[in-house]
């Protein structure tokens, strides 16, 4: 299968999600720390597949189901991951007759069971050890002061009364309404986050500025980086156990901005998965880059 219809199937999954008001990257998974994981690896599915999956807890392919002896639940549906390899084309100088290589990703997808379909597969996931003695919500503050410490340059304002949160590229600034403003202190964190995703495409963080210009709402541009932004929230909020509500809070003009850029470009998600994971990480300082990104072949 073309790598171009590829990306038309993640598009199509996410953008059929949206429509039915349902957010996928509104942490699709369940608890602090449980995501979806290989079960032949133990390696933690990337941010992408995250969203494909849906659902935290070990995942096998049919060979390793077999190779294990057992066996897929009558009915039972696969769910699709993705992974890019990476692949040389020879290039030549025209002038010289030089040859060189030039690497590109490609995208290709293969079809994992949750292991709650099948028999016969025995779990090797341990209980959760207990954590430290922080709240979530503590947490939080730790992980937005560490953030801070390490980025210098960075205004963070939640100190006055806002109507409006939003990160300034050419003050680098951050600015969030009072948290009393809340209902619940868990939709002020990942409204903070949101922003603090913006903040990553600084030069000196992830570099994304130049493609993600946010100066228009509605445009593609805008789109993609709001789609980084509340990937990146959501992410986060899961790293550090924040539950929040699953319903989508944003206004009807998001999504409709959000639906008409995916189905101009079926590549956008894809991306903005992508970016949004270089994000998080940079955010939480987490260096762990132990992530699926081709399935085993055992």
């Amino acid at each position: 299968m073309a790598s171009t219809n590829i990306y038309q199937m993640v598009t199509d999954r996410i953008v059929e999600q949206m429509k039915a008001s349902i957010v996928p990257w509104r942490q699709p998974w369940v608890g602090g720390s449980a995501m979806a994981i290989s079960y032949t690896t133990r390696k933690t599915y990337s941010m992408l597949n995250q969203l494909l999956l849906g659902k935290p807890g070990e995942w096998l392919t049919w060979n390793q189901i077999q190779a294990k002896g057992g066996r897929v639940n009558p009915g039972a549906k696969s769910r699709f991951c993705v992974y890019c390899k990476p692949v040389e084309k020879p290039q030549y100088d025209l002038e010289t007759g030089e040859k060189t290589a030039d690497t590109y990703l490609l995208l290709k997808w293969y079809r994992v069971f949750h292991i709650d379909d099948t028999q016969g597969i025995e779990s090797l996931c341990t209980p959760v050890a207990p954590g430290t003695s922080l709240s979530p919500i503590e947490q939080a503050e730790k992980a937005i002061e560490a953030y801070l410490g390490r980025e210098v340059s960075l205004r963070f304002y939640n100190n006055k009364k806002s109507a409006s949160a939003f990160y300034s590229p050419s003050r680098d600034e951050v600015v969030v309404p009072m948290l009393s403003q809340y209902a619940l202190a868990e939709e002020y964190y990942s409204t903070a986050f949101h922003e603090f995703t913006h903040s990553t495409m600084h030069e000196d963080r992830c570099n994304r500025r130049s493609e993600s210009s946010i100066t228009r709402f509605g445009d593609s541009a805008y789109s993609r980086e709001e789609l980084v932004a509340e990937i990146g929230s959501a992410m986060i909020c899961n790293r550090l156990g924040i539950e929040h509500e699953k319903a989508f809070k944003n206004s009807a003009a998001y999504i409709q901005s959000w639906l008409k850029a995916l189905k101009n470009d079926n590549k956008m998600i894809v991306w903005a998965a992508k970016k949004a994971e270089e994000a998080a990480r940079y955010f939480l300082g987490d260096t762990d880059a132990d992530v699926v990104v081709a399935p085993s072949t055992s």
